[in-house]
């Protein structure tokens, strides 16, 4: 199916953001960091939107003087709750009515006009590590080093989301966004 593409959202560097994003939470996915490189996303709320961010350094080789890459997702503040109980829907009994149907591995739904998705994918965490995907439907993959043909998805290994505190700091984000605090 084809979805309507919304234009990229502007690159943020997640240690000196812009005037009005507020940093609500930091994770360090410890799957794919390295003593030297640590993969720590952050998390900003601007404009009724969650943008996650990594900034990373990258050297080719020995040669090369390297350069920051930066890489973010975007998403509708409202999908952080979806997002929480589409996870939560995975685990419910597949009698359930409210469980995702045996054998299905996605669901999507239009979320403040973005349609937003989750996927449950077999190495999100790394080799042989399962996990799980925040997708926006409507807006591509992109970074400063390279813009892809595909949409946003955000890959989270289970280790990470359910041990590492990354569950917990969607969970806190939609409980504050709920309060009304952004």
């Amino acid at each position: 199916m084809q979805y309507s593409r919304l234009p990229p959202w502007p690159f943020i560097d997640p240690d000196s953001p812009p005037r009005g994003y507020q940093k609500v939470g930091q994770s360090k996915d410890e799957a794919h960091s390295t003593p030297n490189y640590p993969q720590i996303w952050h998390f900003f709320i601007y404009d009724r939107h969650l943008i996650i961010s990594i900034k990373e350094w990258l050297a080719p080789d020995d040669s090369s003087p390297g350069e920051f890459v930066y890489q973010q997702y975007e998403y509708p503040i409202a999908g952080v709750r979806w997002f929480i109980d589409s996870i939560d829907r995975f685990f419910l009994h597949p009698d359930d009515p409210n469980a995702i149907p045996r054998g299905k591995f996605n669901i999507r739904e239009e979320i403040d006009g973005e349609v937003l998705g989750v996927t449950r994918g077999a190495a999100y965490g790394g080799r042989y590590t399962p996990g799980y995907s925040f997708d926006n439907l409507n807006r591509i993959e992109h970074s400063t080093q390279s813009e892809g043909p595909f949409c946003q998805m955000f890959e989270m290994g289970d280790p990470w989301l359910f041990e590492g505190g990354l569950f917990d700091l969607f969970k806190d984000i939609a409980a504050r966004h709920e309060r009304g605090e952004f």
